[in-house]
């Protein structure tokens, strides 16, 4: 939802131990201010969440003029969500998740064991297993957190990623629950990851 403003290329949210936002990272473009990003955000936020941000927990670091990095994925080269299995069997949790691009179906399992909170991660895990098998690699991610918290008006999905580039980068994304929080944190996962897919993807 952040990487979608202007001018916005990287961004990270750190939440508190009560799952509410504390602080909001992010990188700009040079040809924004620090002060119009800080105002973007917190409109967004404020707009799709019901969240309510002070300026001060929003901090920005902006390129440097005529420092170049790449915009976000083009809508063609996103992946979409397509469908969620959970299977249990003798207290083992299974997840498939299927995806879609340009037609073609993906689909990534994962099993373990556990309650819910396990089940989310593991349902996490399964997306990004998929991705993976969109760029036919293994390893490219590493699930970090995939989590549900209140925020405002509004149950929210999180997903943090690490990306296991030639620097290894911390990726967020978030998806509003609307009735299934596993399908939720797919939709998060997909929004954290989807940038670099479009690099790995347009090789």
């Amino acid at each position: 939802m952040i990487r979608r403003i202007r001018g916005v290329s990287a961004t990270r949210v750190d939440l508190g131990a009560d799952g509410r936002i504390e602080q909001v990272h992010v990188l700009g473009s040079a040809d924004r201010t620090a002060r119009v990003v800080v105002g973007d955000v917190i409109a967004a936020l404020g707009a799709e969440l019901g969240v309510t941000l002070e300026p001060s927990q929003v901090r920005v670091a902006l390129l440097r003029p005529g420092q170049t990095q790449p915009g976000p994925a083009p809508l063609a080269a996103r992946l979409k969500y397509v469908g969620l299995t959970m299977t249990t069997l003798r207290g083992s949790l299974e997840a498939r998740v299927q995806v879609e691009h340009d037609g073609l179906m993906y689909e990534g399992a994962v099993a373990g064991s556990g309650g819910a909170a396990q089940g989310l991660e593991i349902v996490g895990q399964a997306a990004l297993r998929a991705v993976e098998t969109y760029l036919r690699t293994d390893a490219a991610f590493r699930l970090a957190l995939a989590t549900v918290a209140p925020l405002g008006l509004h149950r929210v999905a999180i997903a943090i990623v690490t990306w296991m580039g030639p620097e290894e980068e911390l990726l967020s994304g978030a998806a509003i629950v609307h009735d299934d929080p596993r399908e939720a944190v797919v939709r998060a996962v997909l929004d954290a990851v989807n940038r670099p897919v479009s690099w790995l993807g347009a090789r």
